[in-house]
């Protein structure tokens, strides 16, 4: 077991956020520091590949530079270095660990690899901490984001975590399907936020949407995305609590096409592609007293409708999974947990269920690389290190 003040810089690039923090004892944040391209690629309406490692590359020495400065430390104090060796974009990837490699080897520090989702986890995990809140095994870690929707099964024995994957979506993320559907109706980039914030002025029961039961994976599948020593019993659940997000995303292209809608989805992001150019950081309520027009009422119900639609979806296969599971608690995080009304309705319903749910802040909801630093933390301690054969996995899996 590794002793030391505890003291790891995480360096996260996985997909357009180039991220470096320094936390203590997984724990205590010295400093975050995260530089975002939403800029670069709201030109594209999504993230480009090619483009994001390219400014990977020129941001990781700034970041780093900026985020021990903050941390007012040099880098002899440090115990190691932790990296996100994936999901990702390869090329993105690619930049962080070759960096945090080379970091490692010139400062002769251990080097840890962490797994993307397993850092959305531990910011809500350390936050909680920080908090004092006591989260009771097994938790159900909901991971939701632009390019993930997972429900995880989460338990911590001797210090080593243990997860069990028991849902996925099985094509478009939640994120991803708000992201889709904000471009589809003319909105900016990135779509979520938007779509949060138009939905409080329309009607979520105006447009109703229906989710299909998604049958459930084989047994061979399921055994594959277990980990080691889980109950395989519990795994023959009667139902799947896996996600589908591409039949609401058409679903909402029909409507648009059947309300001749398509005209004013033209007219509304021309008006906004002119009124973004002028203003990147316009905000959602400048743009509506800006361009009223734009945003016609039956736009706002869509809207509204889609969210509710989607959200309800994320809470019934999260609930049903902690019931058939025996979950003691929920955790939700990634980029999509910044969404007001799926925090708002989650919260009420695990008060009526009587289960503790946490959430991270807004900060810690998207990439960053507080959360890759706090999960490498337990890893430091049992000595679960990387080599110099440490690649970037662009598919790796949790569990």
């Amino acid at each position: 077991m590794h002793t030391g003040s505890g003291l790891i810089l995480g360096i996260e690039s996985s997909c357009d956020e180039t991220a470096a923090a320094v936390v203590r004892g997984g724990t205590q944040v010295l400093a975050n520091v995260v530089a975002s391209q939403i800029a670069l690629h709201a030109n594209y309406g999504g993230v480009v590949p090619e483009l994001a490692s390219r400014e990977h590359l020129r941001n990781i020495v700034p970041v780093v530079r900026a985020a021990m400065a903050q941390a007012q430390l040099s880098f002899p104090d440090l115990d190691a270095i932790a990296v996100t060796e994936g999901p990702g974009l390869a090329g993105a990837l690619l930049v962080g660990i070759t960096y945090a490699k080379a970091l490692a080897l010139g400062l002769d520090k251990p080097l840890i690899a962490v797994n993307h989702l397993e850092g959305h986890i531990h910011a809500v995990l350390m936050e909680a901490h920080q908090k004092e809140l006591a989260m009771q095994m097994p938790l159900l870690a909901l991971v939701v984001s632009g390019g993930h929707t997972h429900l995880y099964l989460a338990e911590e024995e001797d210090g080593t975590w243990r997860y069990r994957n028991v849902g996925r979506t099985v094509d478009d993320a939640a994120g991803e399907a708000f992201d889709k559907v904000a471009k589809l109706l003319g909105l900016g980039y990135p779509g979520g936020p938007w779509m949060d914030a138009l939905a409080k002025h329309g009607n979520p029961k105006a447009v109703e949407f229906r989710f299909q039961e998604i049958k459930r994976r084989d047994k061979s599948e399921s055994q594959r995305t277990q980990s080691p020593g889980a109950n395989t019993e519990q795994g023959d659940a009667a139902r799947s609590f896996d996600f589908s997000f591409s039949g609401i995303k058409t679903a909402v292209l029909r409507y648009v096409q059947t309300h001749a809608m398509q005209e004013r989805v033209e007219a509304r992001r021309a008006a906004l592609t002119a009124a973004l150019r002028v203003n990147p950081a316009l905000k959602v309520a400048e743009a509506m007293q800006l361009l009223p027009s734009v945003f016609d009422q039956q736009t706002l119900d869509l809207i509204a409708s889609f969210q509710y639609s989607v959200v309800g979806n994320l809470m019934r296969q999260t609930f049903a999974a902690a019931e058939a599971f025996g979950a003691r608690g929920i955790v939700v995080s990634g980029g999509v947990a910044a969404n007001s009304e799926l925090r708002l309705r989650l919260t009420g319903e695990a008060n009526r269920c009587g289960l503790p749910v946490a959430f991270p802040t807004l900060a810690m909801s998207t990439d960053n690389a507080a959360m890759i630093a706090a999960a490498a933390w337990p890893k430091y301690r049992a000595g679960n290190l990387a080599g110099d054969s440490l690649v970037a996995t662009p598919q790796l899996r949790l569990g």
